[in-house]
């Protein structure tokens, strides 16, 4: 049961990567109606809070794929 859990945790991680890179890939296309990530990623930087919440998500991201792929399980 928790080998299919982790699959679908992946796949979950992956199709997030993908709609990324789309809604980017329509922001480069579009530019006057979809903001591409380094432009969207800007606005949010422009405030301090904003900076706050992308460490936080940086450190949620980077310790939920740490643990699950470089710490053994049993």
């Amino acid at each position: 049961m928790s080998g299919s859990r982790e699959m679908l945790v992946t796949g979950i991680w992956c199709a997030l990567f993908m709609v990324g890179v789309l809604i980017d890939t329509v922001g480069r296309l579009r530019p006057d109606g979809v903001a591409t990530f380094d432009r969207a990623t800007a606005i949010i930087e422009s405030r301090i809070t904003g900076r706050a919440i992308l460490i936080l998500l940086w450190v949620f991201v980077g310790f939920h794929l740490f643990a699950r792929y470089t710490v053994p399980h049993s």
